[in-house]
């Protein structure tokens, strides 16, 4: 969509008057713009721990991941010790 077809639904909505596209601002657009709001989950401690685990397993001193892991294999062995625990 381009800024002039956005600019013609805010006028058809009332949001802005018409005529006035020339001194509509990016600030006034942002405005009117809804953001999707984040849904935030509950935090799981074990989840948390097994991650501290698993990252030790895969990690260095230095921090960088050992020879043939990724943070994918990470992930896997850190749900693998959760569901142990």
């Amino acid at each position: 969509m381009t800024l002039e077809e956005y600019l013609a639904l805010l006028e058809a909505q009332g949001v802005v008057p018409s005529g006035a596209r020339n001194r509509v601002s990016s600030q006034q657009l942002k405005k009117t713009a809804k953001i999707p709001v984040k849904r935030k989950g509950k935090s799981d401690p074990k989840m948390a721990k097994a991650l501290r685990k698993a990252n030790a397993l895969g990690r260095t001193k230095a921090g960088k991941l050992r020879k043939g892991y990724t943070q994918a294999k990470i992930m896997k062995k850190a749900h693998q010790l959760r569901r142990k625990m």
